[in-house]
């Protein structure tokens, strides 16, 4: 019987292919790198993913697929990416894997929930923020729908991933010791906003999330003050 790595390793183009069949239902990858190119890349990025997990399962060690995980984020990250946006190739690689049977033995699935793992900041104000992001994220919509109405059921939970994925580039600019990387985002995100078709403003969910960062006492002032100076470069923008 062929080894679980010979399994994944004959199907490398399938499993790519359909670990990326519901990402480009994102708007956000063709604004931001053009239809051709995030085509091109995520679909190399997605076979690269493949032929790692392919060499940790030849290896048996869970740590070359978390080792490449945590060299992707350092990558992509200072590219316009973010952690959240990694973790969800990780995610497409393991359901197209369920997809295929390669369910047993398990190491191919734990190996790809493992380099998912990894992109988590393990210390510092990034971790403090990780460590209270769905409390951020309740306080956030209550902030919001107190200032401008509550959010429609179908709206609440696209808010929710909506701050998940501020957060997630808070956390990647915190955990890299690069606040400016906040800023470069939002100063990029409040262009594309519109797209997400919300019924808030992009800097009223900027604003809440500050307020809800100075409520929380087990974070640091520097989340909030990063935070804070992403909403001073958009007025500067917008003056």
């Amino acid at each position: 019987m062929q080894s679980l790595a010979r399994q994944v390793e004959s199907l490398t183009q399938r499993l790519a292919e359909t670990s990326v069949l519901g990402l480009y239902e994102d708007p956000f990858w063709f604004a931001r790198y053009g239809e051709d190119r995030a085509r091109r890349f995520g679909g190399e990025d997605a076979v690269f993913h493949v032929r790692y997990l392919v060499q940790a399962l030849d290896a048996r060690e869970v740590g070359v697929m978390e080792r490449y995980a945590r060299w992707l984020q350092g990558l992509l990250v200072p590219r316009g990416m973010s952690s959240r946006h990694i973790a969800l190739h990780f995610q497409g690689l393991h359901a197209a894997l369920v997809r295929e049977g390669l369910t047993q033995p398990p190491q191919a699935l734990e190996y790809v929930r493992a380099a998912e793992s990894a992109l988590e900041w393990p210390e510092g104000p990034a971790r403090a923020v990780h460590e209270v992001r769905d409390a951020l994220v309740r306080q956030t919509l209550n902030a919001l729908s107190a200032r401008e109405g509550p959010p429609s059921p179908m709206q609440e939970r696209r808010l929710e991933e909506e701050l998940l994925l501020q957060l997630s580039y808070l956390m990647d600019a915190l955990g890299m010791k690069r606040p400016g990387l906040f800023v470069e985002h939002v100063r990029w995100y409040a262009g594309f906003w519109p797209n997400r078709d919300l019924r808030y403003t992009y800097r009223g969910l900027l604003e809440a999330l500050e307020a809800a960062l100075a409520q929380e006492a087990s974070v640091s002032e520097l989340p909030r003050a990063t935070v804070a100076t992403g909403l001073t470069a958009l007025e500067k923008e917008h003056s």
